[in-house]
């Protein structure tokens, strides 16, 4: 079959295009880019309009794969690649002209191990080098690492987060011969060699770039690598570790680790998203990786992976979506392997391959006996976790480091679309304040109060009480930096010196005891694991006869006419993803419970309906289903008949007659004199 790369002539080859990438990341990955259109079916983001498009084409005309590049000299990529990707210095260093991003490579799954890429990346360094650029960058998933870095490719920044997963960034330059020459790239036989530029865009990428280096993939030093990862051990109190390529010969070894990439990680780097297919193999060479399980920003640890030992297996031997976090718990590095080494060692040396299977069978069976041992301690203990709290409890203080962070369900910087949490932040605060100030007037809330807002977030509601309340102080308290951030900034912007703003959390409020007279957590509760404790601190900060509010819903009250049936197995399932990071969509029924065992005196519930006819049919559905689409798509949950759920709720409430309503539990009581 002869392959044929090309550019599209017309926008009906760009269309094609855009499908193309649609079927391989929606339908394989089951995953979206931005710029996806499930109507159109078509993934297209505003760096299309002014990119470079390589297709490459089988002998039906079919596309069979695509790569793009992106050249500065006619505009950037968005400001959120800016830092991750270093844009700005890398525009100073060599000039807007001479910089190029490329992206979007993608190969069907019929061609994948063919010379599709090879055409595609040949004609695309081609057209790089005719623009006299000097470096082009891309960001990676870990599978694809040893990929970039037989092209000629190294890394020169630390790795980020991107779509859910990790990403490595790297850098070529396009006029490195010599470089290009040494790691064997194809391309330095596309460079005439009185065009190489003598390592010098390699010596400012160095100079500018602390974390700039050549991967060792010429020569991976299998001596000492074999002797550290087949022999060396990791002495723990209970016994020794087992080894994948314990008992292997040398000669073995290094046939297997022939140019392999080695990855570096900073602390608390996380490799691997529960529920998601996005993973890799590999060995750990140095450093600790922990397995944990719930909020990937705090996991529980229920094991370590030490030097010598795998990781990434489950995903590469059973094509099982992963349910753990694997996160690195110190400065480590890894040595990636291919997805087929099982099967390529099964095909031509099935003794090592039997041996490998046996050694990863021992791991395995040593890991699962840990988890045991951990839970059995666990659930052999006296004090046992309140059972409304649905955080994992499997944690092993000898056996695993904490990690630093808090644990609940709501993290800003995880979602996919901040701008839209942003404004419906803003909107969840400013549509129904009235209704919410007249509730807390009633409760007793008094101009002349100092008030504590818990959960403050970007700080509406901290101004929409300062305007009710002209004499009162308003303390913020919210753990995301950023939306504090624009708190702070909307303070001095209306010059609100009454309103300040604290980093903390609901666990740890930094306020000296019995100093508030009206604490309020507004939208909080259903994102915290330990509402008991958070209730206590709120006691705690508040003076005795003082007041402390909780706002919350429960999506259990949701009421939508003309019924959409899906929406029930969606609402099960955003409530057992936030159960499974420490919230609880159904709180608002458990607040009257939690604030009597938490001590206080004239507890009382009040419900205040919310209704479309209240704040129209398109901001209730922005307020109240908002935030679970964005949920879902942080969890990775998201695929095409819950998008066309959401959208069917959407036009179900735009219908003559449509009504839907859910309920705001209003909670207070009184600190003991």
């Amino acid at each position: 079959m002869n392959i044929t790369v090309t550019t599209p002539k017309e926008n009906r080859d760009r269309e094609s295009l855009f499908r193309f990438l649609y079927g391989i990341w929606i339908t394989e990955y089951n995953r979206e880019l931005p710029g996806t259109d499930h109507e159109k079916k078509q993934i297209k983001d505003d760096l299309d309009s002014w990119a470079d498009h390589f297709m490459a084409l089988d002998d039906g005309g079919r596309i069979v794969g695509c790569i793009r590049v992106n050249r500065f000299s006619m505009g950037r990529p968005g400001e959120e690649l800016a830092g991750p990707m270093g844009f700005n210095d890398l525009t100073y260093l060599f000039g807007p002209d001479r910089v190029a991003f490329i992206s979007h490579l993608a190969i069907s799954l019929a061609h994948r191990g063919s010379t599709v890429i090879s055409l595609l990346l040949a004609e695309l360094f081609r057209h790089l080098i005719k623009r006299d650029t000097d470096v082009a960058v891309c960001y990676c998933r870990l599978n694809l690492v040893a990929l970039y870095h037989r092209l000629g490719m190294r890394p020169y920044l630390p790795n980020f987060k991107r779509n859910g997963g990790m990403r490595v960034p790297l850098i070529g330059c396009i006029n490195d011969h010599d470089y290009l020459e040494q790691t064997g790239s194809p391309l330095h036989l596309l460079l005439p060699a009185q065009s190489s530029d003598n390592g010098r865009a390699a010596r400012l990428l160095k100079e500018k770039f602390v974390d700039f280096y050549t991967p060792d993939i010429t020569s991976i030093k299998t001596r000492s690598l074999w002797a550290q990862l087949a022999h060396a051990t990791h002495e723990r109190e209970d016994d020794r570790i087992s080894k994948l390529f314990q008992g292997l010969s040398q000669k073995s070894f290094e046939g297997i680790l022939k140019r392999l990439p080695r990855i570096r990680l900073s602390r608390d780097e996380v490799l691997q998203v529960s529920q998601t297919e996005e993973a890799a193999m590999g060995i750990l060479v140095s450093g600790a990786l922990g397995v944990g399980i719930g909020d990937e920003t705090n996991p529980h640890f229920i094991y370590v992976i030490y030097p010598g030992e795998p990781f990434g297996e489950l995903l590469t031997l059973t094509r099982i979506r992963h349910s753990t976090i694997l996160q690195s718990m110190e400065e480590s590095e890894i040595v990636l392997l291919p997805e087929n080494l099982f099967d390529s060692f099964g095909k031509k040396d099935p003794p090592v391959a039997l041996h490998l299977y046996k050694n990863l069978l021992a791991i395995l069976a040593r890991r699962i006996a840990a988890v045991h041992s951990t839970l059995a301690d666990f659930l052999g203990r006296e004090e046992k976790p309140d059972a409304r709290v649905h955080r994992p409890a499997l944690h092993s203080a000898e056996a695993v480091k904490a990690a630093t962070g808090r644990v609940e369900s709501y993290h800003f910087d995880t979602l996919s679309d901040k701008k839209q949490e942003f404004d419906r932040l803003t909107s969840q605060a400013e549509i129904a304040h009235v209704l919410e100030i007249n509730a807390l007037k009633k409760i007793g809330l008094n101009n002349g109060d100092l008030v504590l807002d818990l959960g403050s977030g970007p700080g509406i509601t901290t101004m929409l009480l300062s305007r009710h309340f002209p004499d009162s102080r308003i303390i913020g308290v919210e753990p995301e930096g950023e939306l504090r951030s624009s708190a702070l900034s909307l303070a001095r912007k209306h010059n609100l010196d009454r309103c300040i703003f604290l980093e903390g959390t609901a666990q740890v409020i930094p306020l000296p005891d019995q100093v508030i007279d009206f604490s309020y957590a507004r939208l909080l509760f259903q994102h915290i694991p330990d509402p008991m404790d958070s209730l206590k601190e709120m006691k705690r900060v508040t003076r005795p006869g003082g007041i402390v509010c909780v706002l919350d819903v429960d999506d259990g009250t949701i009421f939508i006419h003309p019924s959409v049936l899906e929406w029930q197995a969606v609402e099960a399932r955003v409530a057992s993803a936030q159960a499974r990071f420490g919230g609880d969509r159904h709180v608002g029924r458990k607040l009257l419970s939690y604030l009597l065992e938490t001590g206080f005196s004239h507890v009382q519930v009040d419900i205040v309906p919310v209704t479309t006819q209240m704040l129209g049919p398109e901001i209730f559905f922005d307020i109240v289903f908002g935030f679970k689409q964005q949920h879902l798509k942080r969890l990775n949950d998201w695929d095409r008949e819950t998008a066309e759920t959401f959208t069917c709720i959407r036009e179900s409430l735009m219908q003559t007659g449509s009504f839907a309503s859910e309920n705001i539990f209003v909670a207070h009581a009184t600190v003991p004199m």
